[in-house]
């Protein structure tokens, strides 16, 4: 049986197997002797002592927090503004629904009642675009009843010219 001994600098220790330079908690620096070395040697230098110095891996840190996804954080959009765009310039009574949607938006998502104010933002959305698509109806139908009666040769008080 192989005998180790460790120095610490000053005094030697010894002798030693290996498991109880385990017990001994010597670092891969710390220098060692056996029968057979012709000097003192840094332990991590010698391949029957490399058990002694098994690198466990990294332990990650403990979950203190729970993970929270970062879209139930951040409130949805609210369309306020657009709702009073197209209020001002569109269609009044669209508009004013989508601002009364929008105007709850943020009102439920404070309050902890997430899928209410998703559904209010997604109504919201929905009352700006029909009144968008609306405007862009009646304007189209107001330019064709305007190229209509050009070409009819009726004025726009119905009396032919």
């Amino acid at each position: 049986m192989v005998h180790y001994y460790f120095t610490d600098g000053k005094e030697r220790f010894g002798p030693f197997t290996i498991e109880q330079l385990k017990e001994k908690n010597i670092s891969e620096s710390t220098l060692v002797w056996k029968d057979g070395l012709p000097d003192w040697v840094p332990a991590r230098n010698l391949s029957d002592l490399e058990a002694l110095f098994v690198k466990n891996p990294p332990i990650p840190p403990a979950a203190s927090t729970p993970y929270i996804n970062p879209t139930l954080v951040v409130p949805p959009k609210t369309w306020l503004i657009e709702s009073i765009l197209v209020t001002i310039f569109c269609c009044l009574p669209f508009g004013i629904v989508g601002i009364v949607n929008a105007t709850k938006v943020e009102t439920l998502w404070y309050s902890g009642q997430r899928e209410a104010a998703i559904k209010a933002s997604q109504d919201a959305a929905k009352w700006v675009k029909i009144s968008v698509i609306t405007w862009f109806i009646v304007v189209f139908l107001y330019f064709l009843i305007i190229i209509l009666s050009i070409f009819t040769g009726t004025d726009s008080s119905g009396i032919e010219i």
